[in-house]
C-alpha cells in the first residue's frame, strides 16, 4: 500500500503492514491509514485502499494505542463512513454492517475505556489534563463524536431510538455531559442545516468532528451523511432528556466547579436547541 499524495519521483510505500502489526509503533500505522481516509475520499474508491482497510480493520479496533491530543482509532471510524456512505451496495460478505455495528460501533465502550466499569475520561472522552484537573469540557470529545455518529448512522431506523436511550441512560455524570455537548454540537446535522462532517467549521465551538472528519464530504454517493428518520429519533430523544437534576449536580457540586466553569453556557444552549 502507498501514499495518496505525492510530488516526489517515488511513491512512498509502507510495507511494514505485511509484518505483524502488533509490533509497530502507532505512527507507523496511524499514517498508512490517514492515508487511506485521505486517498478514499479525494480519487475514490481504489481497491488498493478499500482491500487494505478491511485487512487492518479487525486488528486495529482491538489495538492499545497511545492517547496523543486524540484517539488514533478515530481514523478508523473515518475511513470507514467514507468507503460505505449508507448502508447498501455490496458488502464484503454477509451481516457486515451488523459486525461493524457489534466491533466498531461499540469501541468507545470497550474496557479500556472504563476500567473497572468506571470512566476513563482523558481517553474516552478526549479530554487531558490539566494544573486544575481533568480539562476541556466546552467541547464533545472527537472519539465519542465518531462513535455516536456511527451508530446514528448505520443502525436501521427502528432501532436508533432504543440505542441512543440506552446511550444517554448511562449514568456517569461527566458521560452524560458529553451527551449533553455532543447534541449542541451535532445540531446542525441532525437538523439538516448543513449535509455532511465536512460542513462542520473548522475548530468551530463544541465540538462534534473528530479525527480527518473533514475528509467526509459526500463524494458521488449522493446521500446526506445521517438517514433523515435516525436524525428525528435522536432529536426526539434529545427532546424528552430530563437533564435539569443532572445540571443541578454538576453545577451544584464543589468537586465539579472546574468543570462548570469549563461547560458554562452548554446546558442553557441545549434547552434553547431542544426544549423551544
Amino acid at each position: 500500500m502507498g501514499e495518496a499524495w505525492f510530488m516526489a519521483p517515488e511513491r512512498e510505500m509502507y510495507p511494514q503492514l505485511f509484518g505483524d502489526i502488533t509490533k509497530l509503533q502507532d505512527d507507523a500505522v496511524t499514517k498508512p491509514l490517514e492515508e487511506i481516509a485521505s486517498g478514499l475520499s479525494s480519487f475514490g474508491l481504489l481497491a488498493e485502499w478499500v482491500e487494505w482497510y478491511h485487512y487492518l480493520l479487525p486488528q486495529l479496533i482491538v489495538r492499545r494505542w497511545k492517547t496523543t491530543f486524540y484517539q488514533p482509532a478515530e481514523t478508523l471510524f473515518t475511513a470507514f463512513m467514507i468507503q460505505h456512505p449508507f448502508v447498501g451496495g455490496t458488502p464484503p460478505y454477509p451481516d457486515f454492517y451488523v459486525d461493524a455495528l457489534h466491533t466498531l460501533g461499540r469501541y468507545v465502550m470497550s474496557p479500556i475505556f472504563w476500567p473497572a466499569g468506571k470512566l476513563d475520561a482523558v481517553n474516552c472522552l478526549s479530554k487531558w489534563t490539566g494544573p486544575n484537573g481533568v480539562a476541556g469540557w466546552s467541547w464533545a470529545g472527537s472519539l465519542l463524536s465518531a462513535s455516536l455518529f456511527f451508530s446514528a448512522r448505520y443502525l436501521p431506523a427502528s432501532d436508533v431510538e432504543s440505542w441512543f436511550q440506552s446511550a444517554v441512560s448511562i449514568s456517569d455524570r461527566l458521560w452524560q455531559l458529553q451527551i449533553m455537548t455532543w447534541l449542541n454540537g451535532a445540531y446542525p446535522i441532525l437538523t439538516g442545516e448543513i449535509d455532511q462532517p465536512s460542513d462542520f467549521p473548522e475548530f468551530g465551538p463544541l465540538g462534534g468532528g473528530w479525527d480527518w472528519s473533514h475528509a467526509i464530504n459526500g463524494g458521488s454517493a449522493g446521500v446526506p451523511f445521517l438517514p433523515p428518520e435516525n436524525c428525528k429519533a435522536i432529536v426526539e430523544v434529545a427532546r424528552d432528556l430530563k437533564v435539569e437534576a443532572l445540571i443541578e449536580e454538576i453545577w451544584t457540586d464543589p468537586t465539579m466547579s472546574g468543570i462548570a466553569a469549563e461547560a458554562a453556557g452548554i446546558p442553557a444552549y441545549f434547552l434553547e436547541l431542544y426544549r423551544t
